[in-house]
């Protein structure tokens, strides 16, 4: 009887410590998207990524490797950037936190990049998270818009730009 108890206040405990985690890696995404939507402290935003971190933008096809040129791509004083429909670039939808990594659905709003209104469009964000909860490996699914200039195929997005209206 006594082993049965130590070992199920074993699994308690440990339950415990797996949940303190995931709940430390869910506040660090929640700050990670709360940065990203405001768009306004792209200093803090790379704080968020590991100095080895790899990214991937699957639609793109670009694949980049370490910190620099991570900031290089995502460099947010490139361009003449406008939201268009409020302060937040992006909404969340659905987010599921694993032990080292997290899936985010959402979309990004409407917004316009040197003269040219984009979006809104659908995403999907994978991100893994090395041991001090940093960012390690993120890809990209994004569904651009319009169409014409990335890709052939369906606009997903229609629904979208007739919510935002």
């Amino acid at each position: 009887m006594r082993i049965i108890l130590s070992f199920l206040i074993i699994f308690c405990l440990n339950g415990c410590v797996s949940t303190g985690q995931n709940n430390k890696l869910a506040q660090v995404v929640k700050g990670y998207f709360e940065t990203y939507s405001q768009r306004d402290d792209f200093k803090k935003f790379m704080n968020y990524y590991a100095d080895n971190a790899q990214f991937k933008d699957i639609i793109y096809g670009n694949s980049l490797n370490g910190k620099a040129e991570i900031r290089n791509f995502l460099d947010w004083d490139r361009g003449e950037f406008k939201a268009l429909n409020g302060p937040k670039i992006l909404t969340v939808t659905r987010q599921t936190v694993g032990k080292n990594n997290v899936i985010t659905e959402g979309f990004f709003h409407s917004f316009s990049y040197d003269g040219q209104k984009l979006g809104p469009w659908f995403f999907v964000i994978t991100l893994e998270f090395d041991s001090e909860n940093k960012i390690i490996q993120q890809t990209d699914w994004i569904n651009y818009t319009p169409r014409a200039n990335f890709l052939g195929g369906k606009n997903m997005n229609a629904a979208l730009e007739t919510e935002e209206l």
